[in-house]
């Protein structure tokens, strides 16, 4: 079973675009000053990244709260390597590094949770592990 999901783009003047779904939300997009854009909102590869840290993110903190996981703070970090030539300049790795803060944090649930989110949860992950590098890692602060 598949089901379909719309996204309009518009575009705003330049470089910029505000993309919408059919719920009127928004997400605004540009490219940096040094590919003719202004810089005023994330790039589609930036997007990208965030994308992917949220999806995660959104197992891995489900799952620690079914664990009983006090988590009181989280942020996750990511950093990506670009191919430089040829074009398009893609992304050949991507490390995510999960930074979560609790009360009594078990560091087994948050390994295994980060596990279960990126390798069954998160669709972003799974479609983009297919041509880039995919690492991650944690520290309990």
């Amino acid at each position: 079973m598949s089901s379909v999901k719309k996204m309009v783009v518009d575009w705003k003047g330049n470089l910029r675009f505000d993309s919408r779904n059919e719920k009127g939300l928004t997400v605004s997009i540009d490219v940096p000053k040094d590919h003719g854009g202004e810089e005023t909102a994330l790039s589609p590869t930036e997007n990208l990244l965030a994308s992917l840290a949220a999806c995660t993110s959104i197992g891995v903190l489900g799952i620690l709260k079914k664990k009983r996981q006090n988590v009181t703070d989280y942020a996750v970090e990511v950093t990506a390597e670009k191919r430089e030539d040829p074009p398009p300049r893609v992304f050949t790795k991507i490390h995510l590094k999960y930074k979560i803060k609790g009360e009594n944090l078990s560091s087994q649930a948050v390994e295994t949770a980060i596990k279960l989110s990126e390798e069954k949860y998160c669709a972003v992950g799974e479609m983009l592990k297919k041509s880039v590098e995919i690492t991650s890692s944690f520290e309990i602060q």
